[in-house]
């Protein structure tokens, strides 16, 4: 699986794979992947499967999976980054090396995609119903691409701007949740910023009542800038 196979629309901000709108070449993309998954995870697949399914729908701590799931999947989890590459582990920026504060995250945005919405609408694959599995993908895309959206800047920043070190933040109950911290540790600058995609859902107030409860990790910088950003900023 590649991500050459997916294109970005600018203005909606959404990833959708060329071969989910209806074709005929759309055939091999819907149902491929499933038969690639059970080859290679072998007679466990089905672990697997239901694991990536539940992270690309935002299930990404292993107690949600564990509960979801009904047993400890920590030595899946570790397979599926270490062995197979198809999670990554993350950290919330100023967590201690080794911390047990961790989300799990599909960083292709194709796989990402694929086990969000083409595997659990496999009954539309069968069928051959790519207008329906469309129409659910454009349906929740605001939830998902809200992801993608947070990505596209974390990633951009860190290629553009005078940064050190780029990533999120949430707290031990996986809370007050911040979208991009930048840091810039030469200089002692940093950016605070939420993503949205709409600018007007932006609330300057949270965002500094969630920068206030984590002000400590500033000390010593000399300007710390707080950002909304959004599609406009594309």
């Amino acid at each position: 699986m590649t991500v050459q196979r997916y294109k970005k629309n600018r203005q909606n901000a959404i990833v959708v794979p060329n071969h989910v709108h209806p074709c005929p070449e759309s055939r091999a993309f819907l149902s491929e992947g499933r038969e690639m998954i059970m080859s290679e995870f072998g007679k466990v697949y089905a672990n697997y499967l239901s694991i990536l399914q539940l992270i690309a729908g935002g299930m990404t701590t292993q107690n949600q999976i564990d509960t979801i799931i009904g047993k400890n999947t920590g030595t899946y989890l570790k397979n599926l980054d270490e062995d197979y590459s198809y999670v990554s582990k993350l950290h919330p920026l100023f967590s201690k090396p080794g911390g047990r504060n961790v989300k799990w995250c599909i960083e292709d945005s194709f796989l990402r995609f694929w086990f969000r919405f083409v595997l659990p609408n496999q009954a539309l694959v069968e069928m051959e119903r790519n207008d329906l599995l469309l129409e659910i993908v454009l349906r929740d895309y605001n939830d998902y691409t809200g992801a993608v959206l947070e990505q596209y800047f974390r990633q951009k920043i860190s290629e553009e701007d005078r940064v050190t070190r780029v990533g999120r933040y949430w707290d031990r109950k996986g809370l007050n949740e911040i979208d991009i911290i930048a840091l810039n540790e030469i200089d002692k600058t940093a950016l605070v910023a939420e993503v949205k995609r709409n600018a007007a859902r932006y609330d300057s107030r949270l965002l500094e009542q969630k920068y206030q409860s984590i002000q400590s990790h500033f000390g010593g910088y000399k300007d710390v800038k707080l950002l909304g950003l959004s599609m406009a900023d594309m």
